[in-house]
């Protein structure tokens, strides 16, 4: 959970930098009042939600929970708002579900047409979820690392660094994480990891 103002401010720039390669300018959020990215407003009021919710203000909770539905509705997502750390990458509209009760780490992606459901699944940093893929079962626990290929339907626990294919899905090879191999997104996550330091911030490896 997001416990202090700096950290919601940190998420909010992380989840923002990896999606648009920036924190937003002055001139940037004068533009999203008239032409609004639904996509970054689904994540900016999903840091908010879970916020307040950790830190007990009702009224705001309620509030920003409202319009987290309305966005999330607009958008055919299904996702709890506790469950990802910083930096989740929603590259798409389309139906995404994320179930309750997960605790899935920093640096994910997720596709169109994925779901993982509900239980107490523990998943760690850089997961990357493919077009159709699906992670079900309450109590799967998986590493680091992992890419779920398309379409595949993973129903057990899989170590960290592993390519994830087929139905039910086996590993198929070994992987880095995802954005270790684009030069666009390594550059995001470099810019993410950097201003953590410059904030002081210090998480726990699993959020």
């Amino acid at each position: 959970m997001i416990k202090t103002k700096r950290e919601l401010d940190f998420y909010i720039a992380a989840d923002y930098i990896m999606n648009r390669g920036k924190k937003p300018s002055f001139q940037q959020r004068v533009k999203e009042l008239f032409w609004r990215d639904y996509i970054i407003e689904f994540l900016v009021l999903m840091r908010k939600v879970d916020y307040y919710y950790s830190i007990k203000k009702k009224f705001y909770y309620v509030f920003f929970l409202l319009r987290f539905r309305k966005v999330s509705l607009k958008l055919n997502f299904s996702i709890d708002p506790h469950v990802f750390g910083y930096g989740l990458v929603i590259p798409h509209v389309g139906t995404i579900v994320v179930g309750e009760g997960n605790e899935i780490g920093c640096y994910s992606v997720l596709h169109t047409s994925t779901c993982i459901t509900s239980g107490r699944k523990k998943i760690g940093d850089g997961l990357y979820v493919s077009v159709g893929a699906k992670i079900v079962g309450k109590d799967v626990v998986i590493g680091d690392n992992v890419v779920v290929a398309a379409n595949a339907v993973v129903t057990k626990s899989f170590d960290g660094n592993s390519l994830l294919v087929g139905v039910p899905a086996v590993k198929t090879d070994t992987r880095t994480s995802w954005y270790a191999n684009s030069s666009l997104y390594r550059d995001r996550h470099e810019k993410v990891e950097l201003l953590k330091k410059q904030l002081g911030l210090d998480f726990d490896k699993k959020l």
